[in-house]
This record gives C-alpha cells, structure tokens and sequence, in this order.
C-alpha cells in the first residue's frame, strides 16, 4: 500500500506544475484586458485631443486669411496709387510736350530782354509817342510772360515730385508682395494640415463628396441640386441610424450564442471529466478488492503450505502482487495524466474564451467610441445649422466681404448676356485668397455645370452661399467652416463660368457670390460690411450705383 501510495504523489507532481503554469498565463491574459481597456480610454482622449487640434487649426487659418486679405487690401491700394500717379505724370508731359515751342521762344526771349532791354526810342525813333507806348507795352508784358515762366518752373517741381512719389510708392508695393510670400506659405501648410488632420475620418468625407457629386450630376439647376442635398442628407441620417441599431442586435445576438456555446461546451466538459472521475474510481476500488482478494490468499496458503512448494506459491503470490501493483501504479499515472490534461484544456479553453472577451469588449468600446463621437459631431453640426451661435439672418451689415477686390455688378444688374444677375460679381487680384463670410456646412465642393468650381454652404435657417469662380478649392462637402476660414483661391485668369458680357476684355479673375433662401437668390447687399476690404462699385449699363 505504502509502494501505491508514493507512485501515485510520484505522478501528480508534473499535472500540479502544469495547472499553475496555466493559472499563471490566465492571470497574464487578465492584466491584458485591463491594458485593452485603458488603450480604449487612451483612444477616447486621443479623439478629443484631435478634435481640439483640428478647432486650433482653423482659428490659425482664418486669423492667417485675415491677413493676406489685409496684405492684398494693401497691394491693391499700392496698384491703384501707381495707376493715378502714372496717369498724373503723363498728363503733365503731354501738357509740356504740347507747349515745348512756344516755352522755348518765351525763355529766349526773356533771356534776351533780361541782359540788355531796348530802350523806348529804339521801338519807334522817329516817333516819341509811340515809343513812349512802346515802353509801356514792354513794361506791361514781362510781367505777364515772367509769371508764365514761374508757372512752367512750378509744373517741372511737380513733375519731378510725382516721379519720386511713384519711385516710393513701387517700393512700397515691392514691400507688400515680398511679406504675402511667407504668409500663403503657412497657409498651404496650415491647410496640408489640416487635412491629414482629416484624413482620419475621410472615409466618411469621401462619401459625402462622392454621393454629391453623384447628386451633382444629376440634378438640372441648383434648385433642384439643393433638395437633392437635403433629401439625399435626411435618407443619410436614416440609414445610418438603421444600420447602427441592425449592427448592434447581430453583435449582442453573435455575443449571446457564443455565452450559450460556450457555457453547454463547459458543461458538457464536467460531466465527462466527472465521467472519468467516476470510472477511475470504480476501477481503482476493482483493483483494490483483487489487491485484497490477493492478500486473504497469501495468507490462507501460508498457513496450509510450510513446505517448498508453499514458498515457491508464495512467491509466485508476490509476483503477481507485484504486477497487479504495477498495473494499479500505471492505471493511477494514467488517471493522473487524464485529469493533468482536462484541467489544461479547460484552463486553455477559459484563457481563451478571456482573451475573446476582451477583444469584443475592446471592439465594442471603440465601435460605441467612435458611435459616439461621430454622433455628437453630427449633433453639434445640426445645432450650427438649426441654432447657430449668430444667426445668418441676424448678421445684416456684418458679414466680411469673402476677398479682397473691386465690386463690379450688384444683385439685379444686367448681366450682358440679356439676363439679369442674381448675386455679385468681385473683380479679385491674381491668386486672391477665398474666405467663408459665416459659420456653416459645406455641402458641395466641386464642378457644377456653367458655375465651373462651386462651393455651397449651408448658413443655417433655410440660407444657402454659393460661391462660384475659384481656381482651386480648399474644403470637401461635409466640412464645417467657421467664419473667415479659407475655402479656396482664384487663378490668374476669369473663368469661363464668371465672364461679364460686356467685361470680357477684363482679365481680373472674377468671383460670383449668391445668397439664397431655400431655394431662391436674394439680394445681399444688406449683409456686407466694410471691413479693410472695399468693394466698389463701377457703374455700369443698366445697372445699379452700390
């Protein structure tokens, strides 16, 4: 019994090393749930951190197009004081061309008369009175042609005056372009940022840019293109919403099944470890009853037997007790080893269903995360457009104008083409910085028929800005934008979309601006103030003084 007994420890030892080393990873794959955990917290920071990020960025960008806007403001007036000054200095050379002849003939004959002047009788010597008149008409013209003389020295003082102011004022223009370098330099960087900023969500961007482009292509005018926005925004939000709530049943569906498998493969599991459990013992107490059968048999043979065949049955007993001990020592190693092997697989079975667990709880905090976050995105950009912080219709004679340049057709005016104009027309300086004149979404970016590149904004309370002409746009449909924050820039040339019938021989790039509510232009004119940015406006046929 002793010699059973030790094999038995002997064999247990390796399956109790074994279970704590499975204890043991259990315990590591826990710590691993409770660090997924805390990357799911440290991705909800991250998120708002770059929320924050991306609101910095466009303050930085809209102070940074105030101030190219200045600086063009700034070019311009040094453009306009060039053009008056030149116009200035020929218009004195033509006046000085024009009387070059008879200037000559004056300043010789003042010369003359000043060193050696004729005296009376030598104008009429055979008559004294008429020489006396002579004098006279002498004495009463060097003065006249004497002032002459003064006029012409003050007009040649004014002619080299100009030419210095002109000489001042090119420096000063040289001054203005030089520092707008740098300034549109950090704008393209800010605006590169901003995008990778993007990036991250520019799946949701790219779908957004693509359905309205597809909803562009459709659509026959912008009337039409603006209830397809809305409609195609509302069906958006429907089945997004739908999508979520379907998603979220299949998840906790799938969850649901994998808790009920896995709890009927556990049990299942102890029934037929306690199966096991049952027929060990049973065998065990088999191999016990023939230990002792065995035994009660030695000891009646030892008792009957005193001769050499007696010994030689008992040793034959003690051998067959030997190999029954045996047999019982390697059935226990293999109970043991059994058991070693169940409790394994169910520890690698319970880390692994752990370890599943925590991926689906750190999928499902992230997915709920970035629900959440795109949800209140959605939230906040609904309020700027249903309860804006200034009110589109509220910010009469407040709103910037979005470039720097002169206004050259109002609301209404003739458009040259025997139509009439439904926003205003800006002649803009080459490579003219685009700002948003207020808050709101941009809901197409893009190509759109006779428009060439349009912009359109919703400003909230049913007014849409459109925006038409630009070179190149800087935002993507779905964006949100707040007051002076670039959205673009002109080229170099008009666009083909913004010609002025009867300004096509005028090469400044040409930016349209409409204001519509819902889906009819209104006049803006109210809206605008001056700002450092003066538009004005040339009176043109047909057309309205602003």
């Amino acid at each position: 019994m002793w010699l059973l007994g030790s094999l038995a420890h002997a064999q247990d030892l390796p399956a109790q090393g074994n279970l704590d080393e499975e204890t043991n990873r259990l315990r590591i794959i826990e710590r691993q749930i409770g660090q997924a955990k805390s990357r799911s917290a440290a991705l909800d920071r991250e998120r708002e951190a770059l929320s924050a990020e991306m609101a910095s960025v466009s303050d930085r960008l809209v102070a940074l197009a105030g101030n190219i806007q200045s600086r063009e403001a700034r070019i311009a007036e040094s453009e306009k004081k060039l053009l008056s000054l030149a116009l200035k200095e020929n218009t004195l050379r033509s006046r000085l061309r024009a009387r070059r002849g008879v200037l000559a003939e004056l300043l010789a004959g003042l010369q003359k008369l000043e060193r050696n002047p004729p005296p009376p009788l030598a104008v009429e010597p055979g008559d004294a009175t008429r020489a006396v008149r002579g004098a006279l008409l002498f004495g009463a013209i060097v003065p006249d042609l004497k002032g002459q003389a003064a006029s012409l020295t003050r007009e040649l003082a004014e002619l080299e005056a100009v030419r210095q102011r002109i000489v001042s004022a090119r420096d000063e223009l040289d001054i203005h372009i030089t520092n707008l370098g740098p300034a549109r330099a950090e704008l393209e960087d800010l605006l590169i940022r901003k995008q990778a900023l993007l990036a991250k969500t520019a799946r949701e961007l790219e779908a957004e840019q693509t359905r309205a482009l597809q909803l562009a292509q459709r659509a026959k005018d912008i009337r039409q293109l603006l209830a397809s926005l809305a409609e195609a925004r509302r069906k958006a939000q429907a089945k997004a919403a739908a999508d979520e709530a379907r998603r979220i049943a299949e998840r906790e569906a799938r969850e649901a099944e994998a808790r009920r498998i896995a709890e009927a493969k556990a049990e299942a599991e102890r029934k037929a470890q306690a199966e096991r459990i049952a027929k060990a013992a049973a065998e065990k107490a088999r191999l016990l009853a023939e230990q002792k059968a065995l035994e009660a048999e030695e000891k009646r043979l030892a008792e009957l037997k005193a001769t050499q065949e007696r010994k030689a049955e008992a040793e034959r007993i003690a051998k067959l007790a030997a190999e029954k001990a045996r047999q019982l020592a390697e059935q226990e190693a293999r109970e043991a080893e059994r058991k070693r092997l169940a409790e394994l697989k169910a520890a690698q079975e319970k880390a692994a269903e752990a370890e599943r667990v925590a991926r689906a709880a750190e999928e499902k905090a992230r997915r709920q995360a970035a629900l959440e976050l795109k949800k209140k995105q959605e939230a906040a950009a609904e309020r700027r457009r249903n309860n804006p912080a200034v009110r589109f219709a509220s910010s009469i004679g407040k709103l910037a104008y979005p470039a720097q340049g002169e206004r050259v057709r109002n609301f209404n005016d003739k458009d040259g083409y025997g139509g009439r104009s439904e926003g205003l027309h800006i002649a803009t300086g080459k490579l003219a910085q685009i700002t948003t004149p207020a808050d709101g979404d941009v809901e197409f970016a893009g190509e759109f028929r006779s428009y060439g590149k349009l912009i359109i904004i919703n400003t909230g309370d049913g007014y849409h800005l459109l925006l038409a002409g630009l070179d190149k746009i800087t935002v993507s449909a779905g964006q949100s934008l707040t007051a002076g924050e670039p959205v673009g820039t002109m080229g170099e040339h008009t666009a083909r979309g913004t010609l002025i019938g009867d300004r096509i021989d005028d090469p400044r790039p040409i930016l349209y601006v409409e204001v519509r509510k819902g889906a009819e232009a209104i006049d803006s004119s109210r809206w605008w103030v001056d700002r450092g940015q003066k538009a004005v406006l040339r009176r043109n046929n047909g057309g309205n003084e602003g």
